[in-house]
């Protein structure tokens, strides 16, 4: 199965409000939606952290793509982990939208370790036989056009 993990897009600064009301900034929405344009697969659900950062990068994803939004708590930063993804159990094509660093740790132990890193906006595809460790390997990791590693 493919399953794409996306993080947010940028947010607002950190301190200026609580962190699950942080917005993406306008250049975080041009990155998402860059993103969506070069996404190698239609999604077929995109779930999402509640925060409203990540909620607001998946409305941007899966309004152009035409698909459903899941919200799970799951996807918080510092839950998000091999056993949240297992309890979401998201399927052939899904796009899982949530934050650093437990994101890249999932990805990173999905296809057997080290350490994946992840810019706003970016997006790792993996193919995975199954949702356990070292059972996938990483397809692609998409950056937001004019971003460089």
């Amino acid at each position: 199965m493919i399953i794409g993990f996306m993080r947010h897009g940028k947010a607002e600064p950190k301190g200026e409000k609580p962190d699950e009301d942080r917005s993406l900034t306008s250049e975080g929405r041009r990155s998402v939606e860059s993103i969506a344009g070069i996404l190698p697969f239609k999604p077929s659900i995109v779930y999402s952290s509640p925060y409203k950062r990540a909620l607001q990068t998946a409305e941007i994803i899966a309004s152009i793509h035409g698909v459903g939004i899941r919200v799970s708590d799951k996807l918080k930063p510092g839950v998000f982990s091999m056993d949240s993804l297992r309890e979401i159990n998201p399927g052939d094509k899904a796009l899982l939208v949530g934050h650093a660093p437990s994101i890249e740790m999932v990805v990173s132990s999905l296809v057997g370790g080290g350490n994946i890193k992840m810019k706003p906006s970016s997006v790792a595809i993996v193919e995975a036989e199954s949702l356990d460790y070292s059972a996938a390997i990483l397809v692609a990791l998409l950056l937001p056009p004019g971003m460089s590693l």
